[in-house]
């Protein structure tokens, strides 16, 4: 500036004696210097989301220079509250140093904006000159002295990318055979004898333990190894019925269960999973699909729920609330990218067998028993959800929500799939019902929709009476209407002979081509329903729930 003459050497020796300061902060070092270490994994959610979007460069590194040079104002949608909370029910669980990973995804219905991520990991890399992080639980990597990924890791356990898949939901997945039933016409009241074993038609390899002794057919069993009779999708999604969802599969297509999955966001990350889901032919025999065989991450699962919360509307996950541009101008690419994917009574009707798992109900549910019902006692509020366990108990799962959050939680092993560990709902029911009803204090209760119209009760059709008859000349009558026969091994008192039909559950009219059972008389005197309640749709025999299968 000498030279140019633009000051004299005077100013500018005294401008070079002045000290420098400065007067703003570093610039941060990508997520690990969040200001709260829990935020990173929501950060690095949103890091890992910019650099998908064309909107900001053709290529990843010009999209990574404007996001740090661009000069834009991000709004996140980052919901403090629910992630605090979210954090804090975790940690009343499980230490950073547990092995096991108790992760949370919180996400609005009917937006798709991503409230809460959080998980019992420090967000930071080990550092391998003085690493923290413990051996690897999985033993082959063990052996090799490979260390684990707590209590430091920055893997998106969470939302999933690169070698993260995501984890077994187990019954969860139930979910997406009853809505592809749904929107195939079967209706809630769709009653399927639930025997166990149960022998499909799904093929697969005679030597696997779930084949059907001397066969190559998938043979499915409930928790007890028994059969609870005749149920509809209330009862059994309340319960949790494995013999209820495959039959339900076969009807609805096992191909089409899997479509439905993909229409509600599940990518089908590992590659194993994709080569069935991305083939029709191998997914239509993918008959242990609707038990959650499959992996998906807690965002994911979070998601697929929040859809039918929203009447059916799909909404990409997004962690942007708000993008302004250095001339003050609002971004369009923050705005909810949402689509009807479901039918609307459909998902309405979904959402209705879903409130009896967490112990809620509408006006239209005919719930049965739930395996999380303290859910609805911890909350307080309209709610939905399902919860889950994979075979061997290698994760437990919950996902509960209302119209204005859901969220998904599983405890699981990130290092190795094949734990050891027999888990419990104990933690994760906890840490997820406890989420909703902290993030939810102080907002307004938002009632679900019923569904209305056949979705519902079906075509109804009147059952012929067979009281006193034979049992084959009532199965015969039976039949000869359309229904589908089964005969209840539970006698009951009825002043018909020892041996005859006592009646019918259901009685009067019950859905087309529906399941009646007959009701076997011991010749006692009393009528049938006098002592003793007798069968009813969705219940075992005898009419006595069966025990929670998650």
């Amino acid at each position: 500036m000498v030279e140019t003459q633009a000051i004299t050497p005077e100013q500018a020796a005294a401008a070079k004696a002045v000290p420098l300061k400065v007067r703003d902060k570093r610039t941060p070092n990508g997520c690990v210097a969040t200001s709260k270490n829990h935020w990173g994994f929501f950060c690095d959610f949103f890091y890992r989301w910019w650099l998908e979007q064309e909107t900001f460069g053709a290529t990843t590194y010009d999209r990574e220079r404007r996001l740090k040079s661009g000069g834009y104002r991000i709004v996140t949608t980052m919901d403090v509250k629910t992630q605090q909370v979210a954090k804090a029910n975790i940690d009343k669980h499980l230490k950073p140093t547990n092995k096991n990973a108790l992760m949370l995804a919180g996400i609005e219905p009917g937006s798709g904006r991503v409230r809460a991520l959080a998980v019992n990991r420090v967000f930071k890399l080990d550092d391998p000159a003085d690493p923290q992080n413990r051996v690897s639980s999985n033993p082959a990597k063990a052996r090799k002295g490979i260390r684990g990924t707590y209590p430091n890791t920055t893997n998106p356990l969470l939302t999933g990318g690169g070698d993260i898949h995501g984890y077994q939901f187990g019954s969860t997945f139930k979910m997406f055979t009853m809505v592809a039933a749904l929107e195939r016409g079967y209706p809630l009241q769709t009653t399927i004898n639930t025997v166990s074993p149960y022998p499909s038609k799904y093929i697969i390899s005679s030597s696997s333990p779930a084949a059907c002794p001397g066969t190559n057919k998938y043979c499915p069993e409930n928790a007890g190894r028994k059969g609870y009779g005749p149920m509809n999708m209330w009862a059994a999604f309340g319960q949790s019925i494995n013999t209820y969802f495959v039959p339900l599969e076969e009807r609805a297509g096992a191909a089409n269960v899997v479509d439905t999955a993909k229409k509600m966001g599940i990518e089908f990350r590992a590659r194993s999973d994709a080569a069935i889901a991305n083939n029709r032919a191998a997914a239509d025999q993918w008959g242990a699909f609707t038990l959650g065989v499959s992996s998906a991450t807690p965002l994911e699962m979070a998601n697929a729920y929040a859809t039918l919360a929203a009447d059916g509307k799909y909404c990409e996950p997004i962690p942007v609330q708000e993008i302004v541009d250095q001339d003050g101008n609002k971004l369009d690419i923050a705005n909810p990218r949402c689509e009807q994917r479901i039918k609307t009574e459909a998902a309405r009707a979904a959402v209705d067998a879903a409130r009896c798992p967490v112990g809620d109900q509408s006006a239209t549910s005919k719930c049965q028993g739930a395996t999380a019902r303290q859910a609805k006692t911890e909350i307080g509020k309209p709610i939905m959800g399902k919860s889950g366990t994979t075979d061997g108990a290698k994760t437990a799962s919950l996902i509960v929500g209302t119209k204005q959050l859901m969220v998904a939680g599983i405890i699981a092993d990130p290092d190795w799939a094949q734990t050891s560990t027999s888990f419990t709902h104990n933690e994760v029911n906890d840490a997820v019902w406890s989420t909703v009803r902290d993030a939810m204090k102080g907002k307004p209760s938002q009632q679900f929709t019923p569904p209305s119209g056949k979705i519902v009760e079906g075509d109804q059709r009147r059952i012929p009476d067979v009281k006193c008859k034979t049992i084959d000349d009532a199965r015969s009558t039976l039949r000869g209407a359309g229904f589908e026969v089964f005969v209840d091994p539970t006698p009951v008192n009825s002043t018909c002979p020892a041996g005859s039909a006592a009646g019918t559950s259901p009685d009067g009219r019950t859905i087309k081509g529906g399941i009646v059972s007959i009701q076997v008389s011991n010749g006692r005197g009393a009528q049938p329903g006098t002592s003793g309640t007798p069968g009813i749709p969705g219940r075992g025999p005898g009419g006595r729930p069966p025990p929670s299968q998650d």
